[in-house]
C-alpha cells in the first residue's frame, strides 16, 4: 500500500498541467519548507466577482491518512480574524465545503477525491461567486426579489471593499 506521502507527490507533479492559470483567476501551490505535510495555497479572485484580483491564502494540511480523509483547510486572508468575506470563508479561517466534511453535500470519496479538486470547488464554488450572498441558507429564497437584490448589492459592496482593503491593499506596498 503507498504512502499518504508518496500519493500526494504523485498527485502535485500533475498540478503544473493542470491548475488553472488564467488572466481572469489562477490557484498557485507551494509546499512550506519545513513542514512536509503542509501546502500554501494562493487563488486569486476570478473576474466579474466582488473578490476580483484579491490574493487569498489558504493552509492545507494533509493527514497521514490522505486520501482516505480529506485534508485540513484553513483560510488565511480574514484581516486578523475581522472579516468574513462568505457565508463558507468564516472570519476564524474555517472553509465550508462538502468535500471537506464542513457542509452539507457531496463528501470526500477517498478512491476519486482529489486536493485538486478542493482547490477548484474553493476556486469557483465559494469565491467564484458573483452573488456570495445567497451562499448563506435560506437568504437563497430571496434570490430574485427586489429585497433579496439589495441586500446582494449591500453585501457585494462591502466584500469588495474588504477585498480591496485585506487582499490586495497590503500587496501593494
Amino acid at each position: 500500500m503507498k504512502s499518504s506521502a508518496t500519493i500526494l507527490w504523485k498527485e502535485l507533479s500533475t498540478y503544473p498541467t493542470v491548475l488553472p492559470i488564467e488572466y481572469g483567476s489562477s490557484i498557485f501551490v507551494r509546499a512550506l519548507e519545513n513542514e512536509v505535510d503542509k501546502l500554501r495555497v494562493l487563488i486569486i479572485g476570478p473576474d466579474d466577482t466582488p473578490y476580483a484580483n484579491g490574493f487569498f491564502f489558504f493552509d492545507v494540511t494533509m493527514g497521514n491518512d490522505y486520501p482516505n480523509n480529506p485534508p485540513k483547510v484553513q483560510f488565511l486572508t480574514t484581516g486578523g480574524g475581522s472579516v468574513r468575506f462568505n457565508p463558507n470563508l468564516y472570519a476564524c479561517g474555517k472553509v465550508c465545503l462538502s468535500l471537506l466534511g464542513t457542509w452539507t453535500g457531496p463528501s470526500w470519496i477517498k478512491t476519486e477525491s482529489t486536493l485538486l479538486q478542493v482547490l477548484i470547488s474553493i476556486q469557483s464554488l465559494i469565491l467564484g461567486t458573483s452573488n456570495p450572498y445567497f451562499n448563506e441558507p435560506g437568504w437563497e429564497r430571496s434570490e430574485g426579489t427586489p429585497q433579496g437584490k439589495v441586500q446582494s448589492d449591500k453585501y457585494n459592496d462591502n466584500i469588495r471593499k474588504q477585498t480591496f482593503r485585506v487582499a490586495i491593499l497590503p500587496f501593494l506596498k
